[in-house]
């Protein structure tokens, strides 16, 4: 099984204070390919290299992709990206749950004090400043949460929630994977 879990920052070319998402771009990606067991960043030139590899894989993983990450990375492909087959953590958590949850809320209750970086608030502004490797730690500590979460889900297909402060657990669906005839590895992926 050949999955991607990754993770995408935004910015707003007029500047907008409204989560649009035909209004957004790319600022920097991040991946982690399970073939290589190696994260990747992105910049907004090199989007459809990434594009490229989840378009190969047999399974991708994201916190909230197929309403947010996705449609961003639309409108830098003409592949239908919702087509290709996704596992989409929040989604699933709601399922079951009954309610979204933050990334964050959940790495807190699973991780301890493994927890995002900064907030929104706070790394929003980094792409005006220029502040790429801020902006890019950031963005990959996402996808290494998502990608402990998802190994988590693999592995026993349980994790907790914070609940009024009290520590719940949910089971969550396991990843359906659709394996994909690959030839070489080297051939299918590079």
């Amino acid at each position: 099984m050949n999955y991607i879990t990754f993770d995408i920052e935004t910015y707003s070319p007029s500047d907008l204070d409204k989560i649009d998402t035909s209004e957004f771009r790319v600022t920097t990606a991040g991946a982690y390919f399970s073939w290589l067991d190696e994260y990747v960043a992105y910049m907004e030139k090199d989007i459809g290299d990434l594009i490229e590899m989840m378009e190969k894989a047999d399974l991708i993983i994201g916190y909230n992709q197929l309403w947010f990450d996705l449609p961003v990375l639309q409108k830098y492909t003409k592949t239908n990206l919702l087509e290709l087959p996704n596992y989409d953590i929040l989604i699933e958590f709601q399922k079951v749950a009954g309610f979204r949850s933050k990334l964050d809320d959940l790495c807190k209750a699973n991780f301890d004090n493994d927890v995002k970086t900064d907030s929104y608030e706070v790394y929003r502004h980094y792409h005006k400043q220029g502040k790429w490797l801020e902006l890019i730690d950031y963005c990959m500590n996402d996808v290494r949460l998502t990608e402990q979460l998802f190994k988590k889900i693999l592995n026993d297909g349980k994790i907790f929630y914070l609940d009024l402060h009290q520590k719940k657990e949910v089971t969550l669906a396991k990843p359906q994977f659709i394996t994909k005839q690959h030839q070489a590895k080297d051939e299918a992926f590079f």
